[in-house]
């Protein structure tokens, strides 16, 4: 069994540098195009199933490929990305500018999270169980996409590479990308395997 992590196309938060966390905004005018282009290296085939986030960017983000393969959307909303509390709605600069300590740390260590923040396990277990439930419900060889975001796939990266939270910072999960585990042969979830991360396919 394989799943592929696909992280959303350019949301309107990204192209302004926004901070997200699970503030629901769609896709920027360049993100629809890249969610197209998207659908475009997939061929039937290649996906038996398609899951994501109840947020808006990952949700249209699959739209296209869900469309073009002929496949449901199944939503689940632990998918979503990990909520940032205050910073939500701050540009970056701003952050820097009235966290300055919260944000060195959290950039110096991706396991140190302002207490407004949702945990780093807190998030990282949540992904786990989202993925837990998919694995049962689909067969052996079956290749599941699931279409989340940057944070929760480097939760996963996190998990299968035994990355610490100084290692996780040096990752950046790019728009569009593809991050691929395997189970295989069982679908326990410690069993899994990363083969890939962050791969460009647009």
């Amino acid at each position: 069994m394989q799943l592929i992590l696909i992280r959303h196309a350019q949301s309107k938060g990204n192209e302004a540098n926004i901070v997200q966390g699970q503030t629901d905004e769609g896709l920027s005018g360049l993100g629809t195009e890249q969610a197209k282009k998207l659908s475009d290296y997939f061929q039937i085939g290649d996906i038996t199933a398609i899951y994501s986030s109840d947020l808006g960017r990952a949700m249209q983000t699959a739209e296209p490929t869900a469309k073009k393969l002929g496949l449901k959307i199944t939503v689940d909303a632990k998918l979503r990305e990990a909520h940032f509390g205050i910073w939500e709605g701050l540009t970056f600069s701003e952050v820097k500018e009235k966290f300055p300590d919260e944000y060195t740390k959290w950039h110096k260590n991706y396991f140190i999270r302002p207490q407004w923040f949702e945990s780093y396990e807190s998030h990282r277990s949540r992904i786990q169980k989202a993925i837990e439930n998919i694995l049962p419900e689909n067969g052996y060889d079956s290749k599941i996409a699931i279409f989340t975001h940057g944070g929760s796939i480097k939760t996963q990266l996190g998990y299968f590479k035994n990355l610490s939270g100084k290692d996780l910072t040096e990752y950046k999960t790019m728009n569009c990308s593809l991050t691929l585990i395997n189970f295989n042969p069982t679908i326990k979830y410690e069993d899994g395997k990363l083969i890939y991360y962050n791969k460009e396919v647009i």
